[in-house]
């Protein structure tokens, strides 16, 4: 299996990165999977693209325009494995896109891009797996809008049709059959149907498509193998992610899966208490920058995840944070997120900056997520305590004061006005209805003028 893979030189990678991989343990769920996560252009198709490159029999070449002038065009990829073997790629000093290759790995990944389309109609090849990773799945010139000579696996899969068929369930739920058909041409096609109802290869949405090239990469897999797909989401409808996003944790108990998305849903959090491994790329000038979470970040958050009182602390908005830019405000709990909306609207201002889902869960629980924010390179991170809470900013602000986060505190011990129960009263720097104060209007605008000059630093 394979431990990381250090990249240099290869389109925005002018300065080396290291991207580590999870290790499925134990059997648990997700444990193997790491997902990357990371804006547009930021770099996560490079990740993909050098584990491919070490899949050919022959060393890839490297166009100029995929070589990076900060490494003076040298293009280095450097794989290792769990046992501590090492594989090579490296430009040829003088020989322009040349590369020189070591072989001590042979990891033969199977990888799916993100481009899934698949030929209406096709002919007869019959390759196993690994013969079709080696002839489809090195890196090529460039990037194709089709999966080559999927025909190849679709002739594979048949052999083993009521095998992948139980993986196809676990998606599409059991009433959707498939078979391959055969024209009068000669040519062949897939004719799925659903509901009763026969649909040709050419009648059949993209989404069914996807779905159907996944399970093809993972249902033969063999146990300690890896599989890469770039944007699993593409063209699927969130129910559907959902449950893709369960099969791919369920692989990932006895291999390396390894994806690329744009979407919260394939964010699992118990996959990560597990072991998976979350990684964010950003471009920070014109370089790509690798961020992943820590082993000690991962252990602050398995007392979150078993918070029943607060179990929207890591749902799917929370998830969203993670295809933010920057510029993230983290509150105690989901009343402050409403509420200081609602000021916000009432001030006639708007919030430079996106609040962290609905709340961290708590003032005890900042902590964790400013590790996690900082594990991740966030360099623009607020938070804002209630009054009574003066102290724990003061420790968060000190052990945070490397980072550049800033912390307020509000002049009142909550962020509305509440009915004493069993616990005395608050004053809240609003009504319990929500409305701002006037005695606290100047602190209030202040506030926003200060969160809009910290994010412009």
């Amino acid at each position: 299996m394979i431990k990381q893979i250090q990249i240099s030189g290869f389109r925005g990678f002018g300065i080396p990165q290291i991207v580590p991989f999870a290790v499925p343990s134990a059997q648990k769920f997700g444990s193997g999977l790491t997902i990357i996560t990371g804006g547009n252009n930021s770099g996560k198709t490079t990740i993909i693209e050098s584990i491919r490159a070490f899949n050919g029999n022959e060393s890839p070449s490297f166009s100029e325009g995929r070589r990076n002038a900060n490494t003076e065009s040298v293009v280095e990829l450097v794989m290792e494995s769990v046992s501590g073997d090492v594989s090579t790629i490296k430009s040829i000093p003088g020989n322009g896109s040349s590369t020189e290759k070591t072989d001590t790995i042979k990891p033969k990944t199977y990888i799916l891009q993100s481009r899934r389309a698949v030929p209406f109609e096709f002919g007869k090849l019959s390759w196993d797996r690994d013969a079709y990773i080696t002839q489809t799945q090195n890196l090529g010139s460039q990037r194709t809008s089709t999966l080559d000579h999927f025909d190849a696996r679709i002739f594979q899969i048949e052999k083993r049709k009521s095998e992948f068929d139980l993986v196809l369930q676990k998606v599409f739920g059991e009433d959707f059959r498939w078979t391959v058909e055969q024209r009068d041409t000669g040519k062949y096609y897939i004719k799925y149907i659903k509901d009763g109802i026969a649909h040709s290869s050419e009648g059949v949405g993209d989404g069914i498509w996807s779905i159907f090239t996944i399970c093809a990469a993972l249902f033969d897999a063999p146990e300690e193998s890896m599989v890469v797909i770039d944007e699993p989401e593409l063209s699927i409808h969130p129910a559907m992610q959902k449950r893709l996003m369960k099969l791919l944790g369920e692989y990932a108990q006895t291999r390396q899966i390894v994806i690329s998305t744009h979407s919260p849903y394939f964010v699992d959090w118990n996959a990560i208490i597990n072991g998976a491994m979350l990684i964010r790329t950003v471009k920070e000038g014109v370089n790509t920058k690798c961020y992943h979470l820590s082993n000690d970040c991962r252990t602050l958050f398995k007392g979150i995840l078993k918070d029943l009182n607060n179990p929207h602390t890591l749902g799917l908005v929370a998830n969203e944070v993670f295809f933010l830019n920057d510029k993230v405000i983290l509150v105690e709990g989901q009343e402050d997120v409403v509420i200081f909306n609602k000021i916000a609207t009432d001030l006639g201002r708007s919030i430079d900056g996106d609040f962290f889902g609905w709340g961290v869960g708590g003032a005890t629980k900042m902590r964790a997520f400013l590790k996690l924010f900082n594990d991740l390179g966030y360099k623009k991170v607020i938070a804002i305590l209630d009054g009574d809470k003066k102290d724990t900013a003061e420790e968060l602000g000190k052990e945070f004061s490397s980072c550049g986060y800033r912390f307020f505190v509000l002049p009142t011990d909550d962020i509305r006005d509440k009915e004493g129960r069993e616990l005395a009263p608050k004053i809240g720097i609003a009504t319990d209805k929500g409305r701002f104060k006037d005695e606290h209007k100047a602190y209030l605008t202040n506030l926003f003028d200060e969160i809009s000059a910290a994010f412009c630093k």
